[in-house]
Parts: structure tokens; sequence; C-alpha cells
């Protein structure tokens, strides 16, 4: 005998992929004419980025291009020069099953890079990056909430869950003219430029997410004339961009993200002709993800008064989001200089950072690394370059408890430093954000049927028996023993929980 099954729908994001494929860089450079010769190569660094994601029936599409970037010394040995070349890529990566309406995270990473001048006009150029990328669509489970049939018992558990409710991608661009500040020299050319963007706050309306928030810029320039020096110039430019949501509602927990996927810059004149003004481009991606809260009622275990159940169950993990949580730490450094005493810094920036969070004793506990590059002039204003790892950790509380996972990130933002000695102290902004997941192990009923053929024997003599019980056992598994309900059973003995009070004779209604 079957029993009709009512089942309830857990929304959840199927991961369809999570993985990297690597992008070989191969290139053999020759300088143009109006380079110098190298005299010697300070840094070589490959600039990934990806222009656009898309989804083909069971194919996942990554498309964008590289820049390899070199800083080496003219013959001289006083100036620093920059030559930059750069290709496109496309990227095809298999996903287990077809993924219409998905959402795609992904992000280069840069590998490995090894630059050697074969001539002081030609270079020889071989590295990597990889493509990390995770694409989930939103699936569901399904979980039995009431078994139908007058002789069955059901046990029920009822969990809340945050569901996810919607998501959204989008790219968009901030534009702004940047003007150098009072006495800045203008500029000949953009060596280098990096940017990161802050949510500063959000608004939900009517499916919609409503970003505000700030784009910080920075530029190391050569300045106009015979010196041909270099100079560092960072702007903060706010910004409002709207996104598409469905699904989003008021009291829904969002997670949105932003990553810096391109600065295009225009060096510009002024007025009176002097190169004064950058045409700025920032191109910006954005991740929405909204989750609802939801309980979920589902039968965890049953039996029949009558027969004997088959019943088919399974094992779930589900991985709850409970908190989003970020805080910014500015940490220190000392970096020193075996060979060299820095007189003068030209720039310093970070290419990477990474961090892995657990929950420990109320806390999210942060560990990771960033890297560091410096370039500066010594002493005799020789130009030179040295770069170090740095290991940090940082802790903010956790309201959160049970069986948790952490998924972090970090961003490096604005860097200062001070010098000490040889070397330099430096401060560096460290954006960190985590989200917080429960995971819960749930027991739950997939099918039932009663075997008719398997009557459970009943003496018809009686109509109660004495069990004695120990305090704290279960009345469900006392219950489920003798055939009876747990209501009767609490009803004959006075009682109103779940398990026994004290140890004693229990009266079993049969």
């Amino acid at each position: 005998m079957d029993y009709m099954l009512e089942r309830e729908r857990v929304a959840v994001g199927d991961v369809v992929f999570d993985g990297n494929q690597e992008q070989p860089v191969d290139m053999d450079i020759n300088l143009p004419d109006y380079c110098p010769d190298i005299q010697r190569i300070l840094k070589c660094q490959i600039y990934p980025r990806i222009t656009s994601r898309s989804i083909s029936g069971d194919r996942l599409m990554l498309d964008g291009s590289y820049t390899v970037k070199i800083f080496y010394l003219d013959p001289d040995g006083t100036a620093v020069r920059n030559f930059e070349s750069g290709d496109s890529y496309s990227a095809e990566i298999a996903l287990k099953q077809p993924a219409d309406n998905a959402q795609i995270l992904a992000s280069p990473r840069v590998e490995y890079i090894n630059c050697r001048a074969t001539s002081p006009r030609r270079l020889d150029v071989h590295g990597s990056f990889s493509l990390g990328a995770k694409v989930v669509c939103a699936g569901q489970n399904e979980v039995v909430s009431n078994i139908e049939g007058d002789d069955v018992e059901q046990q029920k558990e009822t969990v809340t869950v945050n569901q996810l409710a919607g998501f959204a991608q989008q790219q968009f661009s901030v534009d702004e003219v940047l003007e150098l500040g009072p006495g800045k020299p203008p500029a000949d050319n953009i060596v280098r430029s990096d940017a990161f963007a802050v949510v500063q706050s959000f608004k939900i309306t009517a499916g919609k997410l409503m970003l505000k928030g700030e784009v910080n810029v920075k530029f190391l320039y050569t300045t106009t004339g015979e010196n041909n020096t270099m100079e560092t110039m960072e702007y903060s430019i706010p910004f409002s961009q709207m996104l598409d949501c469905d699904g989003v509602a008021d009291d829904s927990l969002c997670d949105v993200r932003l990553n810096v996927v391109g600065v295009d810059t225009q060096i510009k004149n002024d007025y009176s002709g002097d190169k004064t003004y950058f045409d700025t481009q920032v191109k910006i991606y954005a991740t929405a993800q909204a989750y609802q809260k939801a309980d979920v009622t589902l039968v965890d275990d049953a039996y029949s008064k009558k027969y004997d159940l088959n019943i088919g169950a399974k094992q779930k993990t589900l991985d709850n989001l409970v908190e989003i949580a970020g805080d910014t730490s500015v940490h220190k450094s000392e970096l020193s200089v075996d060979d060299n005493t820095v007189g003068k810094v030209i720039d310093v920036w970070s290419e990477m950072a990474n961090v892995s969070a657990d929950v420990q004793d109320g806390k999210v506990m942060f560990t990771g690394k960033y890297n560091l590059c410096v370039l500066a002039q010594n002493e005799s204003n020789v130009p030179f370059y040295f770069e170090r790892l740095i290991d940090f950790e940082y802790s903010i509380p956790c309201s959160s408890t049970g069986n948790l996972r952490c998924e972090a990130d970090v961003t490096a933002g604005g860097i200062s430093y001070r010098f000490t000695g040889g070397g330099i102290e430096t401060k560096t902004e460290l954006r960190l954000s985590v989200e917080i997941f429960q995971r819960l192990a749930i027991k739950a009923v997939s099918d039932v049927t009663a075997d008719e053929t398997k009557p459970i024997p009943r003496d018809a003599t009686a109509s109660l028996c004495l069990y004695f019980a120990d305090a704290g056992e279960s009345l469900w598994n006392i219950a489920r023993e003798y055939r009876t309900s747990v209501e009767a059973v609490r009803s004959e003995n006075g009682l109103s929980g779940d398990s026994v009070e004290n140890r004693g004779m229990l009266l079993i209604p049969m």
C-alpha cells in the first residue's frame, strides 16, 4: 500500500562547477624604437582580466585579455622605463550538466612568470595564469513534509534555513575625468594603474538593489620634461548603481561583491595645453546573492500502527547561510633590503592577496597572505625593486554556533609607508569579508510503502501495558516499540515533553 506524500521544496544553490583552468603565456618581445635599451629588468608581471562570462549548454565561456608589463633600467642605470604588451584569450570549460540562468563567479590569478632579456632589445617571457570559476544554479531539494494515513505516526523536524531567493550579476563602469592635484607636475605617460571598489550601502526596492559605493584609483605616471621622473596620484570616486535581482525582498539577507576588471585611462590636456587630466573608465563586475529565511518541516521517521513499513530515507547536508560579516584591518609590516638602503619610495602596491577563515571560540579567525611590491631608489638615486610576501591574522566576533563553514575574501586597499632606518614600515588596509554557513545534517524520509502481508499482531485481551522507563528515555521510541501514538502515551501518563522526566512505570495504551 502506497501513502500520499506531501513534499516541500528547499531552494538551494546547486554548484555545477568549482575549479580552475590554466592559461599559458608565451611571448617573444622586441622593443619598439622609441624604447631605450635594457640594462637590467626590475619587474615583470602578468595582469589578466576577464571581460565576458557566458554559458552555452554545458560549456562555460570566459573571454578576456592579459597585459605583460616590464619595468627595467635604461642603459645609464638611472631611470626606470616600462614597456607593455598583451593579447586576448578565450577559454572553454566543460560543466557536469547544462546550466541555464546560472550565476558565474570567476576571477584570474597569476601562477608564475619568467622573464629574461636575450639581448638589450629582446625579451623572452613565459608564464601562466589560472581562471578560477564557480557556476551556481538555482536548484531545488524536495523533502517529505507529511504522510497521509490514519495508521501512520510520524516524527517531524522543523529547520529554519536561508533559502537562495535570487541572484544578480552585472558589469558596469564608473567614468570620471580626474585632475592632477596642486603641485603635481603634468603627466607624460601612465606607467601603472590599479583600483578597488567598495560597497558602502545598498537599498532593496521592487526586486532591485540600489548600490552606493566608492572606487579608489591610483596612478603611477611619468612626468613631462627632460627629468622624466615618476609620480603617484590617488583618487576616490563615489558611484551609485542599480542591480536587477529577481526574488530579492525587503527582509532578504544579501551578499554583494564588487570586482574591478579593468582601468582604462587617457591623458588629456587642460586649457593651457598641459597634460593634467586623466579621462578614466573603471570597469566593475558586481555579483549579488539574496537569501530568504524560511521554516522547512520534514518527516525524519515514521511507523504504522497496522503494518510494517518500508521507509526510504536519505541523509542530506544543507549549507545554511547564517551570517555575513566583514571588517577593515590596517596591517603593519616592516620591509628591509639586504643590499640597499631605501632613499626614496617611487611606489608601493599589492598584487595578490588570499585568505581563509574558520570559527574558533566565538570568533572568525582570518589567516592569509598579501604581496607588497616596492619600486624605490637607493641613497645614490639608483632605482631598484623588491617585494615581500606578508602573513597576516585577524579576528572578528561571531554569534553563530554549530558545525560552521566559512568562505572568506580579502582585498588589499590603500597602502601608506614611512621610513625606518634603511627600510620602510608599511600600513596596508585589508578589507575582509566572510560568509558563514551552518552545515545541517538531516535525515529526511523520501518514500513510504506499507507491507500489507505483514500486519502488526495485537493482543485483543489487553488495553494497557506496563513499561518501566528510565529518565530521559524517548517517548517516540517507546510508542514505536508498542505501535501506539506518542500523544496516547503522554495523555495516559500526564506527560508534556518528548522524553520521560523521572524513572518509573508508564502505562502504554494498546
